[in-house]
């Protein structure tokens, strides 16, 4: 194999350095997030008021993205794309943070191309700025074909505040708009 040759192979096959990867792009693309335009979720789980679980045996939400519902991982990449928001590399994958309206979020992307939470403050009860975090797990492929989590949890102030179970995810696209290109490596 002449020298040229072998420079060509390990040029094709040489991982992308982590400084050139785009965690948001890659995760954007992995979860559809540029054509989904709404989600209806039913499920069941529990709420909590003043630290007491009050059980759901029964729960449904339609979120309309067109609204920006950034506290869904598709609404959060899109949110993140518009703002332009800033990513770094942290331990547990790529921290996309950026603010709307003066409202901050930090958002986690894990390896698998998945958000796996969401931060922001609000002023809840005339107390300050109260920490809400969101967390994503046990993503799943919709009927549609997009990735959703089924088990989603959120605290606020550190303490629970609501533990979701989906057994239904139900997802609007919007297959005319452009599609972005592949991401660096495979969502699955």
């Amino acid at each position: 194999m002449s020298a040229v040759a072998l420079v060509c192979l390990v040029l094709v096959t040489a991982p992308v350095p982590a400084a050139q990867r785009d965690p948001l792009r890659a995760a954007s693309i992995a979860l559809s997030a540029h054509l989904v335009t709404a989600v209806h979720l039913e499920g069941f789980g529990a709420t909590y008021v003043a630290n007491a679980r009050v059980p759901l045996p029964s729960y449904q939400a339609h979120v309309d993205l067109t609204r920006d519902a950034m506290t869904t991982p598709q609404g959060f990449l899109k949110a993140a794309r518009a703002a332009r928001a800033t990513v770094r590399e942290v331990p547990q994958g790529a921290e996309v943070s950026f603010a709307v309206n003066g409202q901050t979020f930090i958002g986690v992307i894990n390896a698998d191309n998945e958000v796996d939470r969401i931060l922001t403050w609000a002023d809840v009860q005339g107390r300050g700025d109260t920490l809400i975090e969101t967390l994503f797990r046990d993503y799943e492929k919709t009927p549609s074909g997009v990735w959703f989590p089924t088990h989603i949890t959120r605290s606020q102030g550190g303490q629970p505040a609501l533990d979701l179970w989906l057994s239904s995810v139900r997802v609007r696209v919007d297959t005319s708009e452009a599609p972005l290109l592949e991401p660096e490596t495979s969502p699955r």
